[in-house]
């Protein structure tokens, strides 16, 4: 079977390449298609990095998204709707066989803990910079 237009290596080191400039370059706005191409990485070469580290990585992106959409002063229902779109209340989809049930838990509190920061910070808005600070704190 051929392997299908734009599927090469090349295409391959152009999108990493891509994806690390939006990183370094710290383009929130792009976050999301980082996260698919880490998706899409990890589909195809699940062995590449452990589970914890590769979620670890996915949840400080989604919450840099999070974070960002408060910085920016925007209405809180959206910063809900993103909160609830990068963490839905089901948990992380666990795919690989190889996370230990240790890797579950703390993602599990990891991403627990941030959705009830932030939903203390809606409910009562006060004080927000040390309060975003602490957050920020939890995920790095």
């Amino acid at each position: 079977m051929a392997t299908p237009p734009g599927a090469g290596p090349a295409a391959l080191r152009f999108a990493a390449a891509a994806t690390w400039q939006v990183v370094r370059g710290r383009r929130v706005e792009h976050f999301p298609r980082v996260l698919e191409f880490l998706r899409s990485l990890r589909a195809a070469a699940p062995g590449l990095v452990r589970y914890r580290h590769h979620e670890r990585l996915c949840m400080g992106l989604k919450a840099k998204v999070v974070v960002e959409l408060i910085f920016q002063g925007r209405p809180w229902a959206q910063v809900l709707n993103a909160l609830h779109h990068h963490f839905p209340e089901s948990g992380p989809v666990v795919r690989d066989p190889k996370a230990t049930k240790q890797d579950l838990r703390k993602i599990s509190e990891a991403q627990k803990t941030f959705c009830q920061q932030v939903k203390q910070l809606a409910e009562t808005p006060v004080d927000l910079a040390s309060k975003l600070q602490s957050v920020w704190l939890l995920i790095q």
